[in-house]
């Protein structure tokens, strides 16, 4: 089985917990737990659903870092960046503002720096379906060859697996070309 190890970063707040919750099925994230903020990192390990890559049925063994928002650990982001396949970077709708120019020094450290490329990242951003509907997320143009998906895990937890899925087939294409 294919091993990734997937980095999720973000502003505080924005809900990486929760989306890394979701995904791992760790928790039901319906359950109203409450989360506390990440101290350092969080690593969840699961396995991906049956993938289609190029033809092949492929399953992945998922090391998923949810790594904390706050700059006083970012002495420990050479151990988070080391060895790493994706970067998914999670904001909300609502901080997308200051995410943006958070985003440019994450994707410096984690994506340019260590020479990953654009397909091996994804946005995800916690929206409405009003809010998707009057905008979509406004990043800089170094995102603009990122997926930039929506995410509202209480009404749209298949679509998050399905484009998780969607990823997870980038990342092993672009690792594996």
């Amino acid at each position: 089985m294919l091993k990734l190890k997937l980095l999720m970063v973000g502003l505080p707040g924005s809900g990486k917990t929760a989306i890394a919750n979701f995904l791992s099925e760790c928790v039901d994230v319906e359950s109203g737990i409450e989360i506390q903020p990440t101290h350092g990192a969080r690593l969840l390990e699961f396995d991906s659903p049956s993938l289609n890559v190029n033809g092949s049925q492929i399953k992945a063994e998922i090391e998923l870092w949810d790594c904390s928002g706050d700059h006083r650990y970012e002495s420990c982001w050479p151990a988070f960046r080391s060895n790493t396949q994706g970067v998914i970077f999670v904001c909300s709708f609502n901080n997308a503002l200051n995410a943006a120019r958070e985003f440019e020094l994450l994707y410096d450290y984690f994506v340019s720096q260590p020479g990953l490329s654009p397909k091996q990242c994804v946005v995800f951003y916690y929206t409405t379906e009003i809010q998707q509907q009057a905008k979509g997320l406004r990043l800089s143009s170094t995102f603009g060859k990122i997926s930039q998906v929506p995410v509202n895990i209480m009404d749209g937890g298949n679509k998050l697996r399905s484009d998780f899925s969607n990823y997870l087939v980038s990342v092993i294409s672009s690792s594996n070309p």
